[in-house]
């Protein structure tokens, strides 16, 4: 299946305080992102995901920071299971999909392990006008669409505080937005 995807992406400033009235996801992700081989970038690198009772191989193309062309193909347990063994990177979340309005849907990233406390939103849009159109909630931090793919460059290798210092050199400050001890990935 392939599916052009057009979206923004934010930090998150605060978690809405209805937030766990919805239902979360469990995602798994295994990356084969090699940062050795000529030309490779976090955008168009191959991984995999577990999204609840899903299983998918993943890889995204474009020069666009906010248009990508996402190719994805639907894989067993078994086959996800056996991959994250070779998968160069993992790293675990919670996806909360949150309305913000009649039109839109959030998909809230709650991060897990090493970089709990790491929260993010991302918001995706049916063409560029209603993109351009959109205005963040209150509760929506700074928008870091335009380097998120390089921020998250080794994402199942790095902590809080690696991604800390990213965020510093980039001009935000990074803080912990909810308490790890409270979110775990069995409920």
């Amino acid at each position: 299946m392939q599916q052009i995807e057009l979206e923004r992406v934010f930090l998150v400033k605060q978690l809405p305080s209805d937030l766990f009235q919805y239902q979360s996801i469990k995602m798994r992700v295994g990356d084969f992102y090699n940062p050795n081989i000529s030309g490779a970038s976090r955008v168009d690198h191959l991984n995999i995901r577990q999204k609840g009772d899903k299983y998918e191989i993943r890889k995204k193309e474009g020069d666009s920071d906010y248009k990508k062309i996402e190719h994805t193909i639907y894989i067993t347990e078994e086959e996800f299971e056996l991959l994250m063994t070779v998968a160069t990177q993992k790293h675990e979340k919670k996806l909360y999909l949150y309305p913000i309005s009649d039109k839109h849907t959030s998909e809230i990233d709650i991060y897990l392990g090493k970089l709990a406390g790491y929260a993010r939103v991302e918001v995706e849009f049916k063409d560029e006008e209603e993109m351009g159109k959109f205005i963040p909630p209150e509760w929506f931090g700074p928008e870091i669409t335009e380097w998120n793919h390089t921020i998250h460059k080794n994402l199942g290798l790095i902590t809080f505080d690696d991604l800390k210092k990213r965020y510093a050199e980039k001009g935000v400050e990074l803080k912990q937005i909810f308490d790890p001890k409270y979110i775990s990935i069995s409920k």
